[in-house]
């Protein structure tokens, strides 16, 4: 599903994004090292993702650099409210997302983020911290502090959440979830998503073309919706390549365009960006009736 701050994109370009990283984790002192002393069994946590870690660990060090590192995209820092995501503003690090994740919580934190065009953010040395209450129990970094692996993060039905990368557009890497035995897993993206309660599904159409979005869409119940065009010539040209459902699209920035679906369980809007012919898909939001 699309962040908060993509649904403002809709009418205004730019993207959204969301990590400690290897180098900087541990090369640490001790005290950023797992505690295998803490009263709590360590949970088992597994990363199927080649270009992000994760780790058992107890202690969170402060961000490095300067507050000014943190200061670029104020529109992606959320105010911190759980005791989780407190504990961790209070390290230094710009939180991001602060999540229900099974009977913990995941906060998305970044150590740098900086403004790109049109409202966009590029994020670097992010990662997941994985909490029970105010206690870190585990986390997902990326391989080193310049790489942008980790941006932000979105909750999935059931209890998952959702990680994307930190680029100027960012992409979804990863689902992450606590399994029934208490293993944190970070895994693959699911081939379908569940929305609206589990009315409906939407398949993965991340960096599909619109056309072929369409199709496995419509597969899944999701049909186009024709739109009244406005005269904008990238809706024109979609149009005729029989898009019909496509309602606007930016003249500016990184090109967005939107696309319009009705399923039985509600309207889903599609987010694609480029300016090639079919651009590809880089979002989703669905409203449910």
């Amino acid at each position: 599903m699309l962040s908060r701050f993509f649904l403002n994109l809709i009418d205004t370009p730019a993207a959204w994004g969301a990590a400690i990283t290897l180098g900087l984790a541990f090369s640490l002192p001790a005290a950023a090292q797992p505690n295998s002393s803490a009263n709590a069994p360590a949970p088992r946590v597994i990363s199927e993702l080649k270009n992000i870690r994760m780790r058992a660990i107890t202690s969170l060090p402060r961000a490095g650099g300067s507050a000014s590192d943190r200061g670029g995209c104020p529109s992606f820092v959320i105010q911190p409210k759980s005791a989780a995501a407190k504990a961790v503003a209070a390290q230094g690090w710009a939180v991001m997302a602060d999540l229900p994740l099974g009977s913990y919580r995941a906060v998305g934190f970044a150590g740098q983020l900086e403004a790109g065009t049109s409202g966009t953010c590029n994020i670097t040395q992010g990662n997941v911290g994985v909490f029970d209450g105010d206690k870190l129990v585990a986390l997902a970094y990326g391989k080193s502090a310049e790489d942008t692996a980790i941006g932000n993060l979105t909750p999935l039905e059931g209890g998952a959440v959702r990680v994307w990368d930190g680029d100027i557009v960012g992409s979804p890497v990863g689902d992450l979830r606590v399994e029934a035995d208490g293993t944190v897993r970070l895994g693959r993206l699911a081939d379908e998503e569940s929305v609206c309660k589990g009315k409906a599904v939407v398949p993965n159409v991340y960096g599909m073309p619109i056309d072929k979005a369409r199709k496995a869409l419509a597969d899944k119940g999701w049909k186009p919706v024709r739109v009244k065009p406005d005269g904008e010539s990238r809706q024109s040209g979609l149009i005729k390549r029989g898009i019909v459902e496509v309602e606007s699209c930016a003249g500016t920035g990184l090109a967005y365009c939107s696309f319009s679906y009705a399923g039985t369980a509600g309207a889903l809007s599609v987010i694609t960006a480029g300016e090639k012919g079919l651009p590809n898909v880089v979002g989703y939001d669905a409203k449910c009736r």
